[in-house]
């Protein structure tokens, strides 16, 4: 069974969804979200938003919350959700059960990492979501050439800031005044690009999560929103592309107008997807040419 990474309440259809007393121990394989990294961040470390347990819950519910009914209709499947505060590790994955129901995992060591805002774990959980309902292109099961239940890690990516991270913010009752809580500069690269405020809200949650990957990689640059990733890949990238690239996929993601209601194919990834101009899946990771001519 493979594993990719990153518990709703109140409500008869959150009880269902994340209801996980006796919870099993998930099994987290090779093939995840994050680098293995040993950094630890223990109960009362401060993240730059002083993410609380309070706040880590709220957050996984408002996503969970979203996302549930998705999994329903998509995958006849309830989503379990197995939220790990007191877990020090930075760390979240996605994998699935003995009858195919979608887990999550989602450990409070990344909550609370230095460059994680509330936002940027939002972003996570849509990405280890975007494993299972982020359509094609899908993972390799090892090296069978079979395709994995999984999406891709570039295409879960897409999906967190496509069709998952803006329904989530439309949904919520008050808008968040970026402007004040924002670094000015990041603040007008990211608006510079979008043109209303949750596509900007989206590329800021993509850059501290962008910030986060680079700080568990030695030796890598940190991403910015005034630069790309030049590369062009000759074939299709389906384990972690690097923190530049991923940036680029969220904000690419962000400005797709093909929301939660044109949603990915399992089998053809040119459907739910934007093909031209912005919002397109950057070349960094993702080579059209193996799919969009079939």
């Amino acid at each position: 069974m493979k594993t990719h990474y990153i518990t709703i309440t109140l409500s008869t259809l959150v009880f269902s969804a994340s209801f996980v007393a006796n919870a099993k121990i998930y099994k987290r394989e090779d093939n995840t979200c994050f680098p293995i990294t040993q950094e630890k961040y223990e109960v009362g470390t401060k993240s730059f938003n002083t993410m609380s347990e309070s706040d880590f819950n709220k957050v996984v519910d408002n996503v969970t919350s979203a996302m549930t009914l998705e999994i329903k209709r998509r995958l006849n499947k309830d989503l379990i959700v197995e939220r790990k505060w007191s877990d020090s590790t930075v760390d979240a994955f996605a994998t699935r059960d003995e009858v195919n129901n979608p887990v999550i995992v989602i450990n409070g060591g990344l909550a609370r990492h230095p460059y994680m805002t509330k936002d940027g774990l939002a972003l996570l959980i849509c990405h280890e979501v975007g494993h299972h309902l982020g359509g094609a292109p899908k993972s390799f099961r090892g090296n069978s050439g079979l395709r994995s239940w999984s999406s891709a890690e570039g295409q879960a990516d897409y999906f967190a800031t496509t069709k998952c991270l803006p329904y989530v913010f439309k949904g919520e009752a008050v808008s968040k005044n970026l402007e004040s809580e924002s670094d000015s500069a990041e603040y007008s690269a990211a608006s510079s690009k979008c043109k209303d405020a949750i596509c900007t809200r989206t590329v800021l949650a993509g850059l501290a999560v962008s910030k986060v990957f680079a700080s568990l990689l030695r030796g890598s640059l940190e991403p910015s929103l005034l630069l790309n990733d030049p590369t062009s890949v000759s074939t299709t990238i389906y384990k972690h592309p690097n923190p530049q690239c991923r940036l680029d996929t969220y904000s690419s993601g962000a400005l797709c107008d093909l929301g939660i209601e044109f949603p990915f194919d399992l089998a053809d990834p040119k459907i739910g997807a934007c093909l031209k101009d912005q919002g397109i899946r950057p070349s960094c990771w993702f080579n059209d040419d193996e799919f969009m001519k079939k």
